[in-house]
């Protein structure tokens, strides 16, 4: 889970830079606390990395075709993820 982690962070620190957006990247530090701890519930739940990664790969294969749109998608598809953890209540 951490070196998975840790690959999700280089990925997602190449779109900020990307982006060029400073504000973005103080969005995303100023949460990265609260996505990392959603992200290890998350890899906690049996089959959702395998839909995390496959999430992840159709991301980066949108970057490659510079597909803005699909990009957009399934980021929105990755945070959805994310924030439904949010949402259930702690066992």
């Amino acid at each position: 889970v951490a070196e998975a982690l840790r690959a999700d962070d280089r990925l997602h620190d190449v779109l900020v830079a990307a982006c060029g957006n400073r504000a973005v990247d103080a969005t995303v530090e100023r949460y990265t606390p609260l996505i990392r701890r959603l992200e290890w519930r998350q890899f906690g739940t049996a089959g959702s990395a395998h839909g995390s990664a496959e999430l992840h790969d159709q991301l980066i294969d949108a970057c490659a075709a510079r597909d803005a749109e699909a990009a957009v998608r399934i980021t929105a598809e990755i945070w959805r993820a994310l924030e439904e953890l949010a949402d259930e209540p702690l066992e």
